[in-house]
């Protein structure tokens, strides 16, 4: 039987999401000749209003102050959220993925049918600091994201993976679950000019294919979970929106086919979009009791390939 270094498929699967992402950067408009102009603009009309008799300095206090009574109120919201995610995780309610565990272990899928319970990795796509742990039925991980880049993806990926051994393509399908708490925050403060910021987030299943050297990835099929966004312009003020996460959700694949002798790995993940014109936004799936989980992957063989394990 082949033997699988899983150092070694850590590596490969980083060295791929790293070429991913070079070839799927999102274009971000920043220089210092667009900033220059901005302030132009914006001196402009400071100056054009300051003419009229507009008190800018009095009209700033006053957007200045209602933008914290809504960071307050935001706040405010986020602590309840924490107060039911953890009010939900001591009534310990069974999840979806119980009810998959039963149906493979009732032959619910077509046999031979196989369940991956625990991931080789959990990565972040840009990296970034987390906490994770990576336990039989019991995966999870933990992260906050908060920027006022102009746009892009963070992501935080469940790997798993299965090598075919038998001589012939196996043709397989495939299910996951996927649970998630958390809270999302757009903030567009007031300005001269209109600022917006806008941050979502989702549940994707995508594929891997092939050997160490020569990973190929499949996009993901996805459920979408939730979006928030904010408007701040001169006349109306800063604007501050916040919106709880959470959901479960059951994602699969159908009818694909791994060559013999090569790998699939399943990457179950959450991704959180964003865009910023001179706001912020903030993603929380990290404090009290906020977290992603990913407890297996169940898939099964459609089809009997023939032949024995492919040699070592």
């Amino acid at each position: 039987m082949t033997k699988i270094s899983l150092n070694n498929l850590r590596k490969a699967i980083k060295t791929a999401e790293a070429n991913r992402l070079k070839l799927q950067l999102p274009f971000r408009p920043k220089s210092p000749k667009l900033d220059k102009s901005r302030k132009a603009a914006e001196s402009a009309i400071s100056n054009w209003m300051t003419a009229s008799g507009l008190d800018l300095n009095r009209l700033q206090t006053m957007h200045e102050q209602r933008d914290a009574e809504l960071l307050r109120l935001a706040a405010a919201h986020k602590k309840e959220a924490l107060r039911l995610a953890a009010q939900q995780k001591k009534l310990k309610i069974s999840t979806q993925s119980d009810a998959l565990a039963a149906l493979a272990g009732n032959g619910f899928f077509p046999n031979p049918t196989f369940t991956l319970d625990t991931p080789f990795l959990i990565w972040t796509t840009p990296l970034m600091a987390i906490e994770s742990s990576a336990a039989p039925f019991n995966s999870w991980a933990k992260f906050k994201y908060l920027t006022s880049q102009t746009s892009g993806t963070q992501k935080v990926s469940f790997y798993f993976y299965w090598l075919n051994q038998f001589t012939d393509y196996a043709v397989i399908n495939a299910t996951t679950y996927l649970s998630a708490s958390g809270y999302l925050r757009a903030h567009a403060p007031w300005g001269l000019s209109v600022n917006t910021s806008e941050v979502d987030t989702w549940a994707g299943l995508g594929l891997w294919f092939g050997t160490f050297g020569d990973l190929n990835y499949e996009d993901y099929v996805a459920d979408f979970f939730g979006i928030t966004g904010a408007y701040g312009s001169f006349f109306t003020g800063g604007d501050v929106e916040s919106k709880t996460v959470s959901f479960g959700s059951t994602l699969s694949r159908t009818m694909f086919a791994v060559p013999p002798g090569n790998l699939v790995i399943f990457e179950v993940a959450v991704g959180v979009d964003y865009d910023n014109e001179s706001g912020n936004i903030e993603a929380d799936f990290q404090s009290g009791s906020f977290q992603i989980a990913c407890p297996l992957v169940i898939f099964s063989l459609l089809n009997s390939p023939p032949g024995g394990p492919v040699s070592a």
